[in-house]
């Protein structure tokens, strides 16, 4: 998860208590019985109100700056960090992504010129070649899976460092348990891209139009899990303005995903062929 530095604001209670106040989010207080208490109440107040937030789809203040802060500090108040790492509600961000997919007309607009080009497509593959678009769809997706970034860190001075499934994240990981984690789930990632995008050959070479839409289903709905994932877990506040999501690398693994369901199309086409001439001989055979 991204972990987010708030400021809190504490001021010492007549009976021993600490009143905490969160700038960054108006009209929230908490009280800690101890000092020791403070981390953990404060911790909990933010996780409670970042939860509030996404659940009402508003926005998610901007981590305030400690200078901003201590210059409107009261007698006997003093601040402090308290690190959050945000939660991730992965059964609400999926609701979020699939609510905002199915209110955009373009959505239903773009399948249906996706489908009439498949279509046109499959006019003009030679008989017997309609599983040629799904077999390179399956390669260029397990060479974007190797070769392309998927998000790039521009480190000042020495310019931007290239982040991939495999590579890139070696040495900073046995520094930072957080990195650690992102390389976990990059590794893992890109293992399974690979194997879904060996899928999608496996089943175009053997021409099997169902375990094809499958794979292809599959490859989708994970392309959409693991971006949803990445930008939880990818620091937030001032460093995500050193990071860039390589938009290229969705590109590519659609264009894969486009190009295997000319084949499913090619395939399904070929297969209405031959139960019509199949019909066609029976009928035949019954007339004479």
């Amino acid at each position: 998860m991204s972990m987010t530095n708030y400021i809190i604001v504490m001021k010492a209670l007549e009976d021993g208590k600490f009143l905490i106040t969160f700038p960054d989010f108006e009209g929230l207080t908490a009280t800690a019985d101890s000092e020791e208490n403070i981390q953990s109440v404060a911790t909990e107040a933010i996780k409670a109100k970042l939860t509030e937030l996404k659940r009402n789809n508003l926005v998610i203040p901007e981590a305030k700056k400690m200078k901003e802060v201590s210059s409107t500090l009261n007698e006997g108040e003093f601040t402090t960090y308290v690190p959050v790492k945000e939660d991730f509600d992965f059964k609400a961000a999926m609701n979020t992504t699939m609510a905002t997919l199915k209110d955009k007309e373009s959505l239903k607009k773009g399948t249906e010129d996706l489908k009439n080009k498949a279509n046109e497509l499959t006019n003009n593959i030679p008989k017997g070649s309609e599983n040629i678009f799904g077999i390179i769809g399956g390669v260029i997706a397990i060479i974007n899976t190797f070769l392309v970034a998927v998000f790039s860190v521009k480190i000042p001075i020495f310019g931007s460092y290239s982040i991939g499934f495999f590579k890139g994240l070696g040495i900073l990981a046995d520094f930072s348990k957080e990195v650690k984690n992102i390389q976990a789930i990059l590794l893992f990632s890109g293992i399974l891209f690979i194997a879904f995008a060996g899928l999608l050959i496996y089943s175009s070479i053997i021409k099997n139009k169902n375990i094809l839409l499958y794979s292809i289903i599959g490859n989708v709905i994970f392309l959409v899990i693991f971006y949803i994932i990445l930008f939880v877990k990818l620091p937030g506040g001032e460093a995500s303005e050193y990071i860039s999501i390589s938009f290229f690398k969705i590109l590519f693994y659609l264009i894969s995903f486009a190009l295997a369901f000319v084949t499913y199309f090619a395939l399904n086409k070929s297969e209405q062929s031959q139960i019509s001439l199949n019909d066609g001989d029976d009928r035949n055979e019954e007339g004479l």
